[in-house]
């Protein structure tokens, strides 16, 4: 080796180390972590009845206007800042940092319930089996997998459908012959829409062979759970729609309102009562 040549070499060598022991030194962030971008399912092309399903599910157009950033936990998983230590992993404690309340999401920036907020994702394509994504450990904590294993489909929809304060979005199917049923025995996975006509469990509700009083035409725009519903919630036409639903008193963040809710506990008797009472608003005839 040339004289000459060994200055530069052991300058190179104190280069090094001096950059080793820098990278050593944690650093606490400043700002919050970039999040991941959702990944299309490599299985389900455009124009699939997959991912048109998805498209027009409730699950694609989540998006929450105002103070939106609790919930984005369930409408949209990869949105959500975790404020609270209790909610971050164990990882983040070690940089002694904070994580101040965040702005409201945009809706241009809103994610929603993606693909990969149920299925794993592997070299950029989304497996057919569910899997729950913990998105605190996917944005925070890259030293182990983000995903969560669940037993079956229901599981993976109470992991946002759960009781949650005082708005309740775990689906209650009380005693009826419903109870046991899977969500997806009556909700498409994707679409997420329901019918008790389509799964082939009531064929004949709409258009019965032999007349069924109610199954009419007036009551065209009445939903199944307006009229069927166990659990005495009133019963009413949804602001700015047709359609009659049944409704419950609560709201996100504990505000008091009454919003529609489709009624999961059900049963064949019928109560007309329920809106055709002396003095109705609607103008409906007393039965």
């Amino acid at each position: 080796m040339k004289a000459c040549s060994r200055p530069l070499l052991l300058a190179g060598l104190l280069a090094i180390g001096a950059f080793a022991i820098a990278c050593q030194a944690p650093v606490a962030p400043t700002k919050e972590p970039p999040r991941p971008t959702p990944i299309p399912p490599a299985s389900s092309p455009s124009g699939s009845p997959i991912q048109v399903g998805w498209q027009g599910s409730k699950h694609a157009n989540t998006f929450v206007d105002g103070e939106n950033n609790e919930c984005a936990r369930c409408h949209s998983p990869m949105n959500w800042t975790p404020t609270d230590p209790a909610d971050m992993p164990a990882t983040c404690a070690t940089c002694k940092f904070t994580v101040k309340t965040p702005k409201p999401a945009l809706k241009a920036d809103w994610l929603s319930v993606s693909c990969d907020v149920c299925h794993k994702v592997e070299d950029k394509a989304l497996k057919a089996e569910v899997a729950w994504l913990n998105a605190t450990i996917a944005q925070y904590d890259s030293s182990q997998s983000p995903y969560e294993s669940v037993k079956t489909p229901t599981e993976l929809c109470e992991k946002c459908h759960r009781d949650a304060g005082a708005f309740r979005y775990k689906r209650d199917l009380g005693t009826s012959v419903h109870v046991g049923y899977a969500c997806t025995k009556c909700h498409n996975s994707h679409s997420t829409l329901a019918s008790c006509t389509a799964v082939g469990c009531h064929p004949d509700a709409l258009k019965p062979a032999k007349p069924i009083a109610g199954h009419d035409a007036a009551h065209a725009n009445v939903n199944c759970a307006a009229c069927h519903d166990a659990s005495g919630l009133k019963a009413g036409p949804v602001e700015g729609s047709k359609t009659w639903l049944t409704l419950r008193a609560g709201g996100p963040g504990g505000k008091s309102s009454t919003v529609p809710y489709v009624s999961h506990n059900l049963q064949r008797k019928v109560d007309c009562a329920r809106c055709h009472f002396a003095g109705n608003t609607w103008g409906l005839k007393t039965y």
